[in-house]
């Protein structure tokens, strides 16, 4: 993960290459806190793409973007349509008594929900597709925000899902009342 180091080694490129933006002190604090996920070797490519591709100084946003869509492009998520070729290939390879073998973890997640033996069994694959499409495209955005991210972000809504788990039991036990009980 990008050290305080590696974050200022990429603000003395950036400056050089933008000699009229000085950022201040807290700043550059930011930019170091919220970078800090970020692969250091990652983060200092995506400083080159930036500079590579654009007129003026990073935001964060922008630097992270860059990193992501970096490492993301070195580990592709297959495409819906790659994964559900995949799963045709599968179903031929090994039919519904078989194991099937995918080369994504998304990939295979979608078929447990769907059911391997339902797939491979199938009579109409034509809306089996289409709703293959749609859940493996929704799955695979879910989990691209989900990595990109920010960890203090991430943490905060894993808790905020976990205090409204337990108090999911509490809110059950409310009773509402009725339209008869309700005055006018």
């Amino acid at each position: 993960m990008a050290t305080e180091n590696d974050v200022l080694q990429c603000f003395a490129v950036l400056g050089a290459a933008y000699p009229n933006y000085g950022p201040k002190k807290e700043t550059i604090s930011l930019y170091i806190r919220l970078l800090a996920d970020i692969p250091g070797d990652a983060l200092e490519k995506a400083v080159l793409e930036h500079l590579g591709r654009n007129n003026w100084f990073p935001t964060i946003a922008e630097l992270r973007n860059a990193a992501f869509a970096l490492l993301e492009a070195a580990d592709p998520t297959p495409d819906e349509y790659q994964a559900w070729a995949e799963v045709q290939a599968e179903i031929q390879r090994v039919g519904h008594i078989g194991q099937p073998q995918f080369s994504h973890p998304l990939i295979a997640r979608i078929v447990e929900q769907f059911g391997w033996r339902y797939l491979c069994l199938s009579e109409d694959p034509v809306p089996d597709r289409a709703q293959f499409l749609k859940a493996y495209g929704g799955q695979a955005a879910r989990a691209r925000e989900e990595t990109r991210r920010l960890p203090e972000v991430r943490e905060y809504v894993a808790a905020l899902g976990a205090s409204r788990t337990q108090a999911a039991p509490a809110l059950q036990s409310v009773v509402m009342p009725g339209p008869q009980e309700v005055q006018r």
